[in-house]
């Protein structure tokens, strides 16, 4: 009796060709790019630092360019709690060189694929290897002098949402991926031309990208945007925001998100006391597949109690 020969899938091995030494190296000899690094966590460096182990630190791993600065891509926590903890003596390192500034990129994600590296941080540095997503939703931010990076309440012109901006890019839970390319600048030029060039972080939050990527995939040529930006300036973000949650709160479909809560307001701002009225969502045939799954129904139906849903809207726009 012949015994089956198992089968195994091919392997795939990409090789980096470039050198690279093991070296050791002093903790103020490394440097820091944040086009191929993430944010440093200062709280995180100094806990390390507070408890400093130099026989615990592993390798790090390093890129020396031309102009002979050497630029960590992976330890940056590590050395600036060495800095902290004034210890001077050598890290052990592995030292490339001769990368280019994407190779540097490409490193630091290779590197940091299974750990908690932040969606902003990698994000910036998806842009600069050159990743076609994040290039794309750069590319659209940039037209309209917007950046992603780390925001606060008086940020302005900058998104923090990029898990919301990566999920419209990919058709907002509406479109099949790569069916709808241009929904992102839609998103970003309405909100662009309804709040004016200086805008704090609420107008680029996730409830209003989230819930516009989802009414104009949805209804795409069947919107006047005009009209929409028209209702749009009659309320604030936080106003909208408010209503999106007394909607969700009212339990209207209990696997309804806030995106698509958001959405649904934003729809009845525009039909509210206007002839041509966009269609319900139930009335409109699903893009993709998993549609029915993170929409809300619009069905009175589906509706617990209609007034109690106006009126909660209402008494959050009183309030706002």
């Amino acid at each position: 009796m012949r015994l089956a020969v198992p089968v195994t899938k091919p392997t795939k091995v990409t090789k980096l060709n470039k050198p690279s030494s093991l070296v050791e190296l002093h903790a103020k000899e490394f440097s820091l790019d944040l086009k191929v690094q993430r944010q440093l966590n200062e709280d995180r460096a100094a806990a390390m630092a507070a408890d400093f182990k130099p026989h615990a630190l592993g390798l790090l791993t390093a890129s020396k360019r031309a102009d002979g600065h050497i630029y960590v891509l992976d330890g940056s926590h590590r050395v600036s709690a060495a800095r902290q903890a004034s210890y001077d003596g050598l890290l052990a390192t592995r030292l490339f060189t001769d990368l280019t500034l994407e190779e540097e990129a490409g490193l630091f994600l290779s590197l940091n694929s299974t750990r908690a590296v932040q969606a902003i941080d990698r994000f910036k540095v998806r842009v600069t290897q050159g990743e076609p997503a994040a290039t794309s939703i750069n590319k659209v931010l940039r037209a309209y002098g917007l950046h992603v990076d780390w925001a606060n309440n008086d940020s302005l012109n900058t998104i923090s949402a990029i898990s919301t901006l990566e999920k419209i890019y990919a058709g907002a839970g509406v479109r099949e991926k790569g069916a709808y390319p241009e929904l992102v600048d839609k998103v970003i030029r309405t909100l662009h031309r309804t709040y004016g060039e200086k805008n704090d972080r609420t107008v680029y939050s996730r409830v209003m990208m989230e819930g516009l990527g989802i009414l104009i995939a949805t209804f795409n040529n069947k919107i006047d945007f005009e009209r929409l930006e028209f209702v749009l300036q009659g309320q604030t973000p936080r106003q909208i925001a408010a209503q999106t949650r007394a909607m969700r709160d009212a339990k209207i479909e209990k696997n309804g998100t806030l995106g698509s809560a958001a959405a649904l307001v934003i729809h009845r701002h525009y039909n509210n006391r206007y002839k041509s009225k966009l269609p319900e969502f139930h009335e409109v045939e699903p893009k993709n597949a998993s549609y029915h799954k993170d929409r809300l129904e619009v069905d009175n139906m589906q509706y617990v109690n209609q007034s109690t849903i106006e009126d909660a809207m209402e008494k959050e726009h009183a309030h706002v």
